[in-house]
């Protein structure tokens, strides 16, 4: 035989003779919003794909038989959880698969299971749970579950005993996000999620956690109030490859506060720059994070792509910020807010109404700036949130105390809505003038176009005046254009 047709055969026999890698099948449930699954990409770039085949499965994107099809030979099935709407649909989905599949270790991760790691162990069709940050912890399960081996005693995972009784998690500390490989995007269809947003912008995270002690966020649970990112050449190097083979032509930092570190946040935009990459950016930033940035460092990412940043600004009066240990000044918005106008910068500008106590002058102050800001500019956006208690934090466990009644399931926590529902702490008459200022502020100040000009004049005054009676213009515009579901 020919040395040519020897070696064929013998590469033939070895793919035959080579064991199929194991399978890890990550699913991420439906939702209406599209930004990619980074939590996946995360912990299926951080597998060893020597060792395994990582499939992610989104039911956003795939019918539940896709999904069937690949647990038919998988290792485990692994569940991003969010709480709300997506939790609904990850509870749906484990317990069909259970259901199909009797034998198959089902793991859930993501911020539900951190928050609540004994509920979610305790649900009979759940393996085990994963808490925090999840690369090394559910690559520990893996190895285990390879190996045949129980997956009690593993840090940072709560699993349940024979007898039913939940062996809680020994803490993980988190790691630096350097230690991890970087995402790899081929995991999922990127165009089709280009599709979807209507627009090829590609999401990305480069840290993870938060230093800040909001005393209404879950974050410092989780975390602990750390905070770790990606240096600044690993970025440009990463983002400069994404760039070359995907071609968006939007990006979407996914951080909790990118603008953590300026001198990080500088060499990032002087990379993009250098590397000719020519895409626009967004970003997030707290109030005196922007105050302390320099003009030379905002200029610099204007020319390097930056084209709005997301704020939280919370409450407009000074003594509710004090009271949730946001730790910044009014006086920073304003000062940040300038310094975007003078850039050509956009805004999305979060506000938060409806604390426990809050006084209605407080709320009254926090749509005064939240309308003062958006008039600055028609590149401003406002979007105004009613508080909904969520556990990890102060303020819910004071509400515990008195005697305040949180979900006491996954069932109940799957309705839990942290975007679109009202608030148990403002009057009706509050809630109608704040509904109506929503709307009408979005009307009143965006870009300015012929044939909506005399609508945003009456809406604008409107706003100002606070005057909302006989609404008609808006119940036309909202039966010409529904408003689209949040969550």
């Amino acid at each position: 035989m020919p040395t040519d047709l020897c070696c064929l055969s013998a590469h033939v026999r070895d793919q035959v003779d080579k064991p199929m890698a194991p399978k890890i099948v990550l699913y991420n449930p439906r939702a209406v919003f599209w930004t990619m699954p980074l939590a996946l990409l995360a912990i299926g770039s951080a597998l060893d794909r020597r060792r395994y085949e990582v499939v992610i499965v989104d039911g956003r994107l795939d019918p539940i038989e896709t999904l069937f099809a690949h647990l038919e030979d998988a290792l485990c099935l692994g569940v991003t959880v969010l709480t709300g709407a997506p939790l609904r649909d990850a509870l749906a989905v484990t317990r069909q698969a259970r259901e199909r599949f009797p034998e198959l270790p089902i793991i859930w991760g993501g911020w539900h299971p951190s928050l609540f790691p004994q509920m979610c162990a305790d649900e009979p069709a759940v393996t085990a749970a994963v808490s925090g940050q999840g690369e090394r912890s559910f690559a520990a399960v893996v190895e285990r579950l390879e190996a045949g081996q129980s997956l009690a005693g593993l840090p940072g995972v709560t699993t349940r005993h024979e007898d039913g009784r939940i062996a809680l998690d020994l803490p993980r500390p988190a790691e630096d996000v350097n230690n991890f490989p970087a995402h790899d995007y081929d995991l999922i269809p990127v165009e089709q999620y280009f599709r979807h947003k209507k627009r090829r912008q590609l999401d990305y995270i480069s840290s993870q956690g938060c230093r800040f002690r909001c005393n209404f966020c879950a974050d410092p649970a989780v975390y602990q109030r750390t905070w770790s990112g990606l240096n600044a050449e690993r970025m440009v190097t990463e983002l400069a490859a994404l760039w070359r083979r995907y071609h968006f032509t939007d990006l979407a930092f996914q951080d909790e506060t990118y603008f953590t570190y300026p001198r990080r946040v500088a060499a990032v935009a002087e990379g993009f720059l250098r590397a000719g990459l020519d895409f626009s950016w967004f970003g997030t930033m707290r109030a005196d994070q922007g105050r302390r940035l320099d003009d030379e460092i905002f200029a610099l990412c204007k020319r390097s792509g930056l084209r709005t940043v997301m704020i939280g600004l919370e409450a407009g009066s000074q003594a509710t910020i004090d009271r949730i240990q946001k730790d910044i000044q009014v006086d920073d918005m304003w000062a940040t807010a300038e310094k975007l106008v003078r850039h050509g910068i956009g805004a999305i500008i979060n506000v938060i109404v409806g604390f426990p106590g809050e006084p209605p002058e407080s709320v009254a102050e926090t749509l005064r700036v939240a309308r003062a800001l958006r008039a600055m500019s028609p590149t401003f956006d406002l979007s105004v949130f009613y508080f909904k208690p969520y556990p990890g934090n102060p303020i819910a466990e004071q509400l515990r105390q008195q005697g305040y009644t949180f979900p006491g399931s996954l069932e109940a926590w799957a309705e839990f809505d942290y975007v679109g529902s009202r608030s148990e702490w403002l009057t009706p008459t509050q809630q109608e003038e704040i509904e109506q200022f929503k709307f009408y502020q979005r009307l009143a100040y965006g870009p300015a176009r012929p044939l909506r000009r005399p609508l945003q004049r009456l809406a604008r005054w409107r706003v100002e005046q606070r005057d909302y009676r006989f609404p008609v213009e808006r119940r036309i515009l909202e039966w010409l254009k529904p408003p689209q579901a949040l969550s």
